[in-house]
């Protein structure tokens, strides 16, 4: 197929115009606490809608139609929703505007988080948590969700926005990133060698690699920004931030598990495996030197890292291809970063739907934004019309049609249609639950290795969900909820902020050998616990604040 995965998601803001609601609410109390919605005029919701674009205009496309047919049919009633388009950036440049203004339209694609709580409070923003007999469908979210309500609402039992949700019904827990090692495969093969299974096999792997091709580093970083030890956290256990460990938050660069990843890195920097420069090249040398074979393998890797070395190399004979982690014996089955929630799930990226606490119909809208989370409205919008834009199996499974699968560029075809899954257009109130098989089912294979299926080639959220297998994931992508007020949260940023700048330069000290990890491991313990004024009385409150299922 050609196709180019487009799975970022994208997120959302207000209107750059300023709409105004229909006015106080009218609803009885009593009539809304039975689930009864009052009359409307003519039978018809009259509101005002505002949306971001990311490139195509939903407004004519079948997918929204539909879901305007659809929606009517649920909620019985017409809708005379008058939509207000404005490309993404510009959107979010005005979002914090238009919501201090109290200007906003009856309901709006929302992006900022906790900010939208201080709207609420006074009254501006509806409180969602007051219509939850108005929500089956989010709340059957709500409950799937690790967490639940203490997740999805506010400590005092509010909420002022639909969080955006995810549905992975496939169970797929692969991961966004530090998963696999990305290789030369047309150098291993030329060689008859094979990636590491083993941190042992992995240095005399870079051994042979520096024999062969003196002139080339094995390995080095994939850019400056990302610590060079990010990819070798995992195999030991760690992390490079503050992270629950599985029973307590704790800052991964003062374990003992950190200090024995940096002895293992300073033997592979003596032994002249290491790149030099891993510290101070940026995105676009690292992309320079794998395009021309100065580097032949990358440990810390984002999805997509290789296919997009692949795509722009300067000798054809590059290929580079993904391994899962190699593992360290006295740890286990290395974790990966990143994995992604199974079933349900609500996300907290801080995006979704708000809705103004002067509209006057709050209940329609409510029960209107609910349905989105329902499977059918799910369906459509993330794959389409069936017999169009995909076909449904006799095994149950669907896929894109040829239609779509064969077009010059599948990702617009899709967008033309209005199918959110493109990434491209987004129908509906955005933002509307994501759904995982359409976004895989559009992705572009890339090779891959395994001791169970050699070279072959495979989709990057299948493969590291079935290398790395359950074991694999993180405790810290299974983290207890905190629930923090504003100073809380802003002591654990600035615990994460201050200490991971103090760590990251440390670290590159040890490996190369400026500091050593016997004599100075102490001093630099404290130096990374005085970035803070109370580290430990930070560690505390959060373990104090985490929410335990």
């Amino acid at each position: 197929m050609k196709k180019k995965m487009v799975t970022a998601l994208l997120a959302a803001a207000l209107a750059a115009a300023s709409l105004s609601g229909c006015g106080q609410k009218v609803g009885s109390t009593e009539t809304t606490a039975k689930g009864e919605t009052t009359e409307l005029p003519d039978n018809t919701l009259s509101i005002t809608a505002s949306i971001p674009t990311f490139g195509t205009d939903p407004g004519n496309t079948e997918v929204q139609k539909e879901w305007q047919k659809r929606m009517e049919e649920y909620l019985g009633c017409k809708l005379d929703i008058k939509w207000t388009y404005t490309p993404w950036l510009d959107y979010r440049e005005n979002e914090k505007v238009i919501l201090a203004s109290g200007e906003m339209p009856d309901v709006f694609t929302y992006s900022w988080g906790d900010t939208i709580n201080e709207y609420g409070q006074d009254g501006q923003v509806l409180d969602i948590a007051k219509y939850k007999q108005f929500m089956p469908y989010y709340s059957k979210f709500v409950e799937e969700t690790r967490g639940g309500e203490n997740f999805a609402y506010n400590a005092d039992g509010t909420s002022y926005y639909f969080k955006d949700g995810f549905v992975n019904n496939n169970d797929i827990i692969g991961a966004q990133s530090f998963t696999a090692f990305a290789y030369r495969f047309d150098l291993l093969e030329k060689n008859n060698l094979t990636p590491a299974t083993n941190l042992d096999e992995f240095s005399d792997l870079c051994k042979k690699l520096k024999e062969l091709y003196p002139d080339s580093y094995p390995i080095s970083n994939s850019d400056k920004n990302y610590a060079f030890y990010r990819g070798f956290a995992g195999i030991y256990h760690t992390s490079d931030t503050l992270y629950w460990n599985g029973t307590k938050w704790a800052f991964g660069p003062i374990d003992d598990n950190f200090k024995d990843m940096l002895s293992y890195l300073k033997t592979l920097y003596d032994a002249g495996y290491i790149d030099p420069e891993f510290a101070t090249d940026d995105a676009d040398a690292c992309n320079k030197k794998a395009a021309t074979g100065k580097v032949l393998i990358y440990p810390t890797v984002w999805s997509g890292m290789a296919a997009h070395w692949n795509r722009n190399k300067e000798d054809q004979d590059i290929n580079f291809g993904l391994a899962y982690l190699p593992e360290n014996e006295k740890y286990g089955t290395p974790w990966k970063w990143g994995s992604k929630e199974e079933g349900l799930s609500l996300a907290s990226t801080g995006f979704g739907v708000g809705i103004s606490g002067n509209t006057e119909y709050p209940e329609w809208i409510v029960k209107m934004i609910d349905y989105q989370y329902s499977p059918e409205m799910i369906e459509l919008q993330n794959w389409g019309i069936e017999g169009k834009t995909y076909v449904v199996n006799e095994d149950g499974s669907k896929t894109f049609t040829e239609e779509i699968t064969g077009a010059d560029n599948p990702v617009q075809e899709l967008a033309n249609y209005g199918v959110t899954s493109s990434a491209a257009c987004r129908t509906g109130v955005v933002f509307t639950p994501q759904e995982f098989e359409p976004q895989i089912e559009q992705l572009e294979e890339e090779p891959w290795w395994s001791k169970e299926d050699g070279f072959h080639m495979d989709k990057y959220w299948l493969a590291s969900s079935k290398y790395g297998g359950k074991e694999s994931v993180a405790p810290y992508d299974r983290a207890p909820i905190l629930n923090l007020d504003p100073d809380q949260a802003t002591e654990k940023a600035t615990l994460m902020n201050a200490c991971e700048t103090v760590a990251k330069e440390k670290a590159v000290d040890f490996i190369t050998g400026k500091m050593d990890l016997e004599k100075d491991w102490d001093s630099y313990v404290d130096s990374v616990k005085y970035a803070v004024d109370d580290f430990e009385g930070t560690l505390q409150m959060l373990n104090e604040n985490s929410v335990k299922e």
